[in-house]
């Protein structure tokens, strides 16, 4: 089981910005700008290359998610961003979307 799902079914403690049935939304434990979220579907899928025709909902959810933060925490500008496969730095196979801004 991934540190993801581990945290989803609450095997590890965290501190959700925002969660509900189908999303959790964490502070990144190792920032890349002053705020830095990631917007974590509870589906595991491990990467974006094993995603199917059917999930494309999960995935437009994601966006929307990050849309209503930014209006939420009143953030004008921010950078979204999926990274694929270890040689693009990702480092936890579970899909999960970085929302970062200043």
């Amino acid at each position: 089981m991934c540190i993801f799902c581990k945290i989803i079914s609450k095997e590890i403690p965290s501190s959700p910005i925002y969660e509900n049935d189908s999303y959790i939304v964490l502070n990144d434990l190792h920032p890349k700008s002053p705020i830095h979220m990631l917007i974590i579907p509870k589906k595991h899928i491990e990467t974006i290359t094993d995603l199917e025709d059917n999930d494309e909902e999960l995935i437009w959810w994601m966006f929307l998610l990050a849309r209503d933060i930014a209006k939420d925490k009143n953030i004008s500008w921010y950078k979204l961003q999926f990274n694929v496969w270890k040689d693009w730095w990702q480092e936890i196979f579970h899909i999960h979307l970085h929302f970062l801004a200043n």
